[in-house]
């Protein structure tokens, strides 16, 4: 009873305004009068899924904005939306109390900012050594005069443009078959490849943008990029390799009748219409594709969606009944697409299906999660891989279709969606060209692996302690194309690398699959400590060298602070932070922020060591700890901070795992989040303190709703290489690193040993109990143990000479 009364009480409020379409304006059938409903930024608390149900079948669009999972969704929504979420028992709060009129104020040309006044923004740092990606904005590209994107008869004046300059790389715009939209315009395609107007035996990429008409921010960024490739083609080599082994097809506005409308209706942004428009009210195409799941059953019209043909997210008559679908369908069943990008905003995310229920995955998930991974890895805003369900189910959907439907007809796609921006479907016109700028690295990405392509990282330690040795790199293939075929070799930079040993070949990689492998090197014998080593990773798929800048120090490391994280006595503990016997790395016990459970909400917790650490005197410096971490993705956030004042200020520090905070954290810097549920180590240059004493911390800072278990360290060590210790390295150098971890049957160590004294490989269980000793001889190399004879388990191992040993490594041993 209760639920029929909530239902009649819905049903009140939306017929009052039956007649209203989805962009909050119409005219009343009865007076003639043009009635106009505000539009709000507000955050709906909506308590359970039971709530976003109701939300979703009232026409509320919950797959854009910003989400914290069970908690809000923060988006953009009329008073009369707003209204039922209040009426079915959820909190409101309102943030902007006229959403369109912020638009246009920010969209307005008397703000637009020079380039040089523009606050400078942060980028994300990454470990290794290896900078991320710049792009420079193309002579060609521009702002648009609807609030600084471009109108529907910009975008076709651009398409016009890049064919008339660059006729030999892109294809005159042409509609794709017969196809005309309600108000008769044809929806247009365009193609960029070395011969563009040949049907060439490449692999093939999609491209599209506007399914819907309120996010420009979709299309403007495509036009850029598109520049970006034809701009670059003669002076970039990756942008020629793609351009040169590809056919990459773009559908820039896919509802050309929905977008005409908002730049008809708000020629200075700020328009809302989202959906086509059919007889006046419009479909959502976005909910017009179909998808049957593995049970035979049919999903269009199931979630997501509205009865109400008012309503933002009225799916249609039936699925493929609106001719921009169809025009769609017709155009990947005549190509033969390994990835499309079909682009929307606003979320800040890369989504991939399923959509139509929760916790649906495709059979290639672990495929999905990784090319994601790779595509997101330098997005300019820090975009985030996401399930596409993962707020909540939408039936209908172009990724669902895309990868899993009508594949008698036309190929498997491995269809993403990104959500492009993180404040609006119009972006403050200073922010535009930075939007566009953060896909391009995406864009490339994507290209690429529809070839031959890989993800390459350095493996080494940060110090060089030997003359001559290996360096180790880890190579996982990633791109679609078969057979996949690598040649991996090393590019000396600097000077003091004598020689490097030869390439290596690896062939015949299995998607996903991860080798590692190491090249020889000889350093100058003249090499002194502190000297920086610098070579590229070079890695030739075939079709292009991508080189992976590395950099190291050479000497040996003196270590001059050690916590083993038994206790906390080293440290200046802020409330929770405190040691835990439940997970470690090394017996017995870590580090945790909250030891008895989850941490709580609202908290900055600190925990600080208490010495100071003085580098006056040295010639290079590294921090380390290994962790591990499980912490409210994009909300909550661990840093690890160092300070130059005595704890005045504080520097967070870029890490080999750290993110980039998003809006609700610390905005741009770098930061632990999300779940790393396996121990990692941590290695922390610290060149930028040469000559100084610092202090170290980590903070833990949650927000008011979701908890997790939080942030583990363990092991925490603080290496240098001395002025007063030139020499002296020289003596006795120890250095091991081992592969595959875990392991099962045989495991590779590679090993480094500069010692008159004898050396000794010596494994240990988890109870540091002797398990095997292996003696070394001087020199490098690698040595093969067989596992055979040990369980299951956790293992330690570690090399001594005399009064020296290597630092201790981890083994896992799992069949």
């Amino acid at each position: 009873m209760k639920q029929l009364l909530l239902f009649g009480a819905i049903f009140m409020v939306t017929t009052g305004i039956s007649q209203l379409p989805s962009d909050g304006v119409t005219t009343s059938p009865e007076e003639g009068l043009e009635v106009s409903e505000k539009w709000q930024r507000a955050r709906i608390f909506y308590q359970n899924n039971e709530n976003l149900a109701i939300l979703s079948s009232q026409g509320l669009a919950l797959d854009h904005g910003r989400k914290k999972p069970g908690v809000y969704i923060e988006s953009d929504f009329t008073e009369n939306q707003l209204a039922i979420a209040r009426m079915i028992g959820c909190d409101v709060e309102v943030l902007i109390e006229d959403v369109k009129a912020y638009y246009k104020e920010r969209g307005s040309a008397e703000n637009l900012k020079p380039k040089s006044v523009l606050e400078e923004k942060n980028t994300a740092c990454t470990g290794g050594g290896s900078g991320v990606p710049t792009y420079t904005t193309p002579s060609n590209w521009e702002l648009g005069s609807m609030g600084g994107f471009y109108t529907y008869t910009e975008i076709l004046s651009e398409l016009d443009a890049m064919a008339s300059q660059y006729p030999n790389l892109i294809t005159v715009k042409a509609p794709i078959s017969t196809f005309v939209t309600e108000e008769g315009r044809s929806i247009y395609w365009i193609k960029i490849s070395d011969n563009p107007n040949t049907d060439e035996a490449e692999p093939e990429m999609l491209y599209d943008a506007v399914h819907h008409a309120r996010e420009p921010g979709a299309v403007q960024q495509l036009i850029y990029y598109m520049w970006y490739l034809l701009e670059n083609y003669s002076s970039s080599t990756e942008v020629q390799s793609i351009v040169d082994n590809t056919e990459l097809y773009f559908i820039p506005v896919l509802n050309p009748d929905g977008y005409q409308y908002n730049c008809d209706n708000d020629p200075n942004g700020g328009g809302m219409w989202r959906k086509n428009r059919r007889g006046g009210y419009g479909v959502d195409n976005n909910r017009n594709y179909h998808y049957v799941d593995g049970n035979g059953q049919e999903q269009w019209n199931t979630t997501g969606v509205s009865a109400n043909q008012n309503n933002d997210t009225y799916p249609g008559t039936n699925y493929f009944s609106e001719v921009e679908n169809q025009a769609m369908k017709w155009f990947c069943e005549n190509h033969d697409f390994r990835i499309a990008l079909n682009n929307h905003t606003w979320d800040n995310s890369l989504l991939h299906p399923y959509g139509y229920d929760y916790n649906k995955y495709t059979p290639e998930e672990s495929t999905y999660i990784a090319i994601a991974d790779m595509m997101v890895q330098y997005n300019g805003l820090g975009m985030q891989s996401k399930l596409s369900s993962d707020l909540y189910p939408a039936s209908g959907d172009s990724d669902d279709w895309g990868y899993g439907a009508d594949l008698t007809t036309k190929p498997r796609i491995f269809s993403f969606t990104p959500e492009i921006g993180d404040d609006g479907f119009w972006s403050n016109i200073n922010d535009i060209e930075d939007l566009c700028n953060s896909m391009v690295w995406t864009n490339l990405t994507a290209a690429h692996l529809i070839t031959n392509y890989s993800k390459t990282e350095d493996a080494s330690s940060y110090s060089v302690t030997v003359t001559s040795g290996y360096f180790n790199y880890t190579i996982q293939r990633l791109g679609l194309e078969d057979p996949a075929n690598f040649t991996v070799s090393i590019n000396p930079i600097s000077s003091n690398i004598i020689s490097v040993g030869s390439s290596n070949a690896h062939n015949a990689m299995n998607l996903l699959q991860v080798d590692e492998d190491s090249i020889s090197f000889t350093l100058d014998p003249a090499i002194t400590d502190g000297e920086i080593i610098e070579y590229e990773i070079v890695v030739d798929n075939g079709y292009y060298s991508e080189s992976i800048p590395v950099e190291k120090v050479y000497g040996t490391g003196t270590v001059i602070f050690s916590d083993v994280a038994d206790n906390v006595t080293n440290w200046t503990v802020s409330q929770t932070w405190g040691t835990t016997t439940s997970d470690y790395y090394s017996a017995t016990s870590s580090i945790t922020d909250s030891p008895n459970g989850d941490y709580a909400n609202g908290i900055n917790k600190k925990i600080t060591l208490t010495d100071e650490i003085d580098l006056s005197i040295a010639l290079s410096a590294t921090v380390s700890f290994y962790a591990k971490w499980v912490i409210e993705d994009n909300y909550d956030y661990v840093q690890f901070e160092v300070s130059t004042d005595g704890g005045n200020t504080w520097d967070p520090q870029c890490g080999n795992y750290t993110n980039t905070g998003t809006s609700d954290q610390d905005s741009g810097n770098p930061l632990y989040d999300g779940t790393q549920n396996t121990w990692v180590k941590e290695e922390i240059n610290l060149s930028s303190y040469l000559g100084q004493t610092i202090m170290f911390r980590f903070q833990i800072v949650s927000d008011n709703f979701v908890t997790e278990d939080g942030f583990y360290f363990d092991d925490f060590e603080v290496s240098v290489i001395n002025a007063s210790s030139q020499g002296i390295a020289q003596n006795t150098s120890l250095e091991l690193n081992g592969y595959p971890n875990p392991a099962s049957e045989n495991f590779t160590i590679f090993y480094s040993v500069n010692s008159s004294e004898v050396a000794d490989l010596n494994i240990t269980n988890n109870l540091g109990e002797l398990i095997k000793t292996e003696r070394l001889p001087t020199g490098e190399g690698r040595l093969v143990l067989d596992l055979s004879s040990f369980a299951s388990g956790v293992y330690f191992y570690q090399v001594r000479a005399g009064e020296v040993s290597s630092s201790i490594q981890k083994l896992v041993v799992s069949r």
